[in-house]
């Protein structure tokens, strides 16, 4: 158990609690425990090793509180000096969406769900944390991501490739000029951060990667391999999007976005030392990716 956990049950008033750490694949990044209450009942405590990541999640969760099913913020312990900021919220029922049991109506809510993150509208493109580097210009916030994870790729690849993907940047990187944004995107919509109770919809957790950005970037996790979606669920999905806003035309933009995930998620993955182990197989699938898509010829 964490060596802080004395410190946070004395400042969230959790000293009779009993704490679960909860596994999950961005360990790394934020530390998550269920909480039991001597009444039985069950909270949350996420702790966010990036104060960044603390300020994004309490931000999202605090705006949408009454627009959308997410988890109600009860307390928080913003970060100090060698203190990461956690977050108290309540703990939604039931547990993390299952690929396997998606119907086609689940489906069709989940499509709807998305539509509704996207009806948020914003200033500009961005942090929403710091909303005065707000950028009326997509391509501000996406190449810089897009550059950060290319280097942490660089001594992955080889070389004439890494040529490839760039020249395939720079001659695309034009398509975001007619993105449909900016709003609030959630950046991470995958059934890992779903949660669903008895075949219905409970809510959407995990906001640390929110931005203000454009609504093509949520779609591409269902075209990069993430939402192994058939064609009837994934019709679905479209129809269910679609019965709140219209669907954003993504095929022109897609590759570009797949590009620029596959080198955040390698790049993420090799910063923190599980490529090779943890998350290989993941990032095999980003590599092949990669080297099937933007060999050099």
């Amino acid at each position: 158990m964490d060596l802080l956990i004395p410190f946070y049950q004395q400042r969230l008033h959790l000293q009779n609690a009993s704490f679960s750490l909860i596994e999950h694949e961005d360990a790394t990044l934020a530390t998550v425990y269920r909480i039991t209450q001597p009444t039985g009942a069950a909270l949350i405590l996420k702790i966010c090793n990036r104060a960044n990541d603390y300020l994004r999640e309490v931000y999202f969760l605090q705006h949408l509180a009454n627009a959308l099913p997410v988890p109600r913020i009860l307390e928080v312990v913003p970060p100090e000096q060698d203190v990461d900021g956690a977050i108290l919220m309540e703990c939604l029922p039931g547990t993390l969406l299952n690929i396997a049991k998606i119907t086609d109506s689940i489906a069709y809510e989940i499509g709807a769900l998305l539509a509704q993150i996207h009806l948020n509208r914003v200033a500009g493109y961005g942090d929403l944390i710091h909303p005065h580097h707000l950028s009326p210009d997509p391509g501000v916030h996406f190449t810089a991501k897009f550059e950060e994870g290319f280097a942490e790729c660089s001594h992955h690849l080889p070389q004439a490739l890494l040529e490839q993907c760039h020249l395939y940047y720079h001659s695309h990187i034009h398509l975001l000029s007619a993105v449909d944004g900016p709003w609030m995107v959630h950046r991470d919509f995958r059934p890992g951060n779903v949660m669903m109770h008895e075949g219905k919809l409970q809510g959407i957790i995990d906001w640390a990667s929110g931005r203000a950005s454009f609504a093509e970037e949520d779609f591409c996790p269902i075209e990069h391999g993430e939402w192994p979606l058939n064609p009837s669920k994934k019709k679905s999905f479209l129809e269910g999007y679609a019965s709140i806003r219209p669907v954003p035309d993504c095929s022109a933009l897609m590759p570009l976005l797949r590009l620029s995930r596959a080198f955040a998620t390698m790049g993420f993955m090799i910063k923190n030392r599980t490529w090779d182990s943890l998350h290989a197989h993941v990032y095999q699938f980003n590599r092949q990716f990669v080297e099937t898509s933007f060999q050099a010829s």
